[in-house]
């Protein structure tokens, strides 16, 4: 059998997969809206990502200057005085302010649409809760209409990581054959919800969903079943709303059409995956995407399978020594504000000869540069969360993932040694070298990089490790990798398996990102952990003297009794 695990990769990268720069534009003009309706918009709460752009689905258009669309929700509080319409005016009218947004607005049903010419268009939905129940609004019949934006997230999340993350790359290439194949018409919500529903629990860990390949075939064998079963269209519910369907843009002559390209489609991808021969079954992969597929390819990039993901040292088979378990730590709550410097010396933190010796044992594959004053290199982990101890524990034996909890993994990371200290996060800057936590955002449709918890306004992924009041301590190089590093990038591939949202409700508390987000928790900690002066810096890190920063909020508080 032949999997084609690069010319896969290659073929997403190179004709599927929105480029770099393009996310990066959708990336920036979402945080430019969020801002501004946050500082304008009356009763907004927050925005959260949705459809595509959350899921990480989003496709490159077919022509070259054609729009993709993306989807944001701005949470807002309920007005009694107000009805449905009056939310998509109430945004509509707000951005129509901004000179930057007027000549770019359409008023649609259920949201307001900001044309972006040529690149995208991002669709602003605003959403309340209304008796309990998340809502959208529909300006044309003026009423609330039931919706679980997250509750879906969360449902197509859980799948992605049975597969791995392969069942994204499955849906981005299905719409492929939509869009640029013009194969069917299905829309997007609904074409993802029919290969969500073909993954089941007890694939997890088995072959056939290890590689891309192995994950297509199975999803397309699974709905072709279905479909044939099923000559007459069935109604495709919503799996966390299941009183809504997917059918509404689709009649029984578009499924009939889409019920026959999938089996077509399901007989030629087992075709080329039963082939040995990696050259044939390029052929007829190039028969299903078109001859970009495998183009240039030699034929021989991982034709036996498997997944071309590096395997953590600290994994089975790794090159890893054995080493005696170090102790559980707990991990320091994050908070990703500005980075605001104590004082502008430059400092160069001492490393010891027992330092380097347990790097060679702990993280081999980390090096020590004397002459620049760094660590570079692949850090390596293999570790589970306790959720009752709220420790963070080393796996024994290492790599062995047993739990959801247990996740064994490596980052590129590089580690400065030599650097200016940031007030109450006094540590050497350590930063993510491999692009990871871009290519994370990207799948998982996070917009702001302080929800990864890197501060924001750096030209690379410098990673906040959290707050430390006394900085006396002697740098321990151990203590700095086991205690900071290793929970910050646990935290980040939990972040990959199961979503922003799940990281924030299972793991260790973090602080909010914003000053007006601001919860009880980080004001109430902040008291006492630091007694600051009104004329000191503001210990959130913002630069600002902290009579200018929080200390009218934490007086606030106070006088609510919230402290």
């Amino acid at each position: 059998m032949t999997k084609n695990t690069e010319d896969f990769r290659k073929f997403l990268s190179g004709h599927v997969n929105v480029n770099d720069a393009r996310m990066e534009r959708l990336r920036t003009s979402v945080r430019a809206v969020k801002k501004y309706l946050r500082e304008n918009l009356k009763g907004y709460q927050k925005m959260e990502p949705q459809g595509s752009f959350a899921l990480g689905t989003i496709i490159k258009p077919v022509r070259k200057n054609d729009e993709f669309d993306a989807d944001i929700q701005i949470v807002m509080k309920p007005n009694d005085e107000w009805e449905p319409k009056d939310y998509i005016s109430a945004i509509y009218n707000t951005l129509k302010e901004n000179g930057n947004y007027a000549d770019k607005l359409r008023r649609k049903t259920r949201c307001v649409t900001i044309d972006y010419a040529g690149d995208f268009h991002l669709d602003v939905v605003p959403r309340v809760t209304i008796k309990g129940r998340h809502c959208v609004c529909n300006g044309r019949e003026n009423k609330f209409e039931p919706t679980d934006g997250n509750g879906y997230r969360n449902w197509f999340n859980e799948k992605n990581r049975i597969t791995d993350g392969n069942l994204k790359r499955v849906v981005r290439l299905l719409k492929y054959l939509r869009d640029h194949k013009s194969n069917y018409t299905a829309k997007s919500i609904l074409l993802t919800t029919l290969v969500g529903n073909t993954i089941r629990k007890s694939d997890e860990g088995k072959e056939r969903v290890s590689t891309l390949a192995d994950t297509l075939v199975t999803v397309l064998t699974r709905m072709d079943d279905y479909l044939q079963k099923n000559p007459k269209m069935p109604d495709i519910k919503n799996p966390a709303l299941k009183n809504e369907t997917f059918n509404r843009h689709w009649d029984q002559k578009k499924y009939a059409n889409f019920r026959d390209k999938v089996h077509s489609h399901t007989l030629r991808a087992k075709k080329a995956k039963a082939e040995s021969s990696s050259e044939k079954a390029i052929k007829i992969w190039q028969e299903l995407f078109g001859e970009n597929f495998g183009k240039g390819s030699s034929g021989g990039s991982n034709s036996a399978g498997g997944s071309s993901k590096p395997k953590p040292s600290g994994s089975p088979g790794g090159n890893r020594p054995t080493l005696v378990m170090p102790p559980p730590v707990r991990p320091r709550s994050q908070y990703a504000g500005a980075l605001a410097t104590a004082r502008p010396e430059t400092e160069t933190v001492g490393i010891t000869d027992r330092d380097l010796e347990w790097l060679r044992e702990a993280q081999p594959e980390l090096s020590y540069d004397a002459e620049n004053h760094l660590f570079s290199g692949r850090l390596a982990f293999s570790e589970i969360y306790d959720q009752d101890d709220g420790l963070l524990k080393p796996l024994a034996p290492p790599g062995q993932e047993c739990s959801r909890m247990a996740l064994s993994d490596t980052f590129d990371v590089e580690i400065r040694l030599s650097f200016t200290p940031a007030l109450y996060n006094p540590w050497p800057p350590v930063i993510e070298t491999g692009g990871r936590i871009q290519r994370i955002m990207e799948e998982q449709g996070i917009a702001n990089i302080a929800d990864m918890h890197c501060y924001p306004g750096f030209p690379e992924n410098r990673c906040c490790l959290g707050f430390q009041v006394d900085a006396g301590e002697r740098f321990r190089l151990s203590g700095f990798i086991r205690e900071l590093v290793v929970p910050f990038f646990y935290r980040v591939a939990y972040v990959e398996r199961y979503g922003l949202e799940a990281a924030n409700r299972d793991l260790w508390n973090t602080y909010s990102h914003s000053f007006e987000q601001t919860e009880r928790e980080y004001l109430d900690e902040l008291r006492q952990m630091v007694k600051t002066g009104r004329n000191q810096s503001c210990p959130c890190g913002s630069g600002l003297k902290y009579k200018r920063c929080h200390l009218t909020e934490v007086s606030a508080a106070r006088l609510r009794r919230l402290l």
